[in-house]
């Protein structure tokens, strides 16, 4: 592996240079914040049996602000805890701490989000994390992979 001028390799120093740039961002913010809430809206609209008990704006605002609270908050702290067991299941733990995110946001707010069974509960932890690492990568609020000038 070869080294560069800066003494670090180029992907650690893309990694590095994205870490500074997006340390109080907040259209980064914004966008995720965005992403999440258009992640739940499709989980909700794909996934049957797991729903919104009505369709207005300001329910629909307050869920989805709840949503990426704990997406923000409890989300990395569970990533945290079961780290060993998501390394070991090669990431598929995801899935169940996305079904736990959403099982939370169904406790704290039983008046607008509704959900049938457990495995509607794990199938909504698949799209919602599916969609919300689409919709990250196409805005561009996930880190680069390459240095962009590796080249130079």
């Amino acid at each position: 592996m070869s080294e560069t001028s800066g003494g670090a390799v180029p992907a650690v120093r893309a990694r590095r240079l994205w870490a500074r740039r997006t340390a109080f961002n907040w259209r980064l913010f914004a966008v995720r914040f965005a992403a999440a809430s258009v992640a739940i809206l499709l989980t909700v609209l794909l996934v049957p049996g797991l729903g919104f008990t009505s369709w207005r704006w300001g329910e629909f605002g307050v869920v989805t602000v709840t949503y990426a609270v704990l997406a923000a908050v409890l989300k990395p702290i569970l990533e945290f805890l079961a780290l060993r067991f998501l390394v070991a299941t090669f990431g598929l733990v995801v899935i169940a701490i996305n079904a736990v995110v959403l099982f939370v946001l169904a406790q704290m707010l039983p008046q607008f989000v509704v959900y049938d069974r457990l495995w509607q509960l794990l199938l909504g932890g698949v799209v919602v994390g599916a969609l919300g690492l689409v919709l990250e990568t196409v805005l561009g609020a996930t880190p680069p992979v390459l240095d962009t000038r590796a080249g130079s």
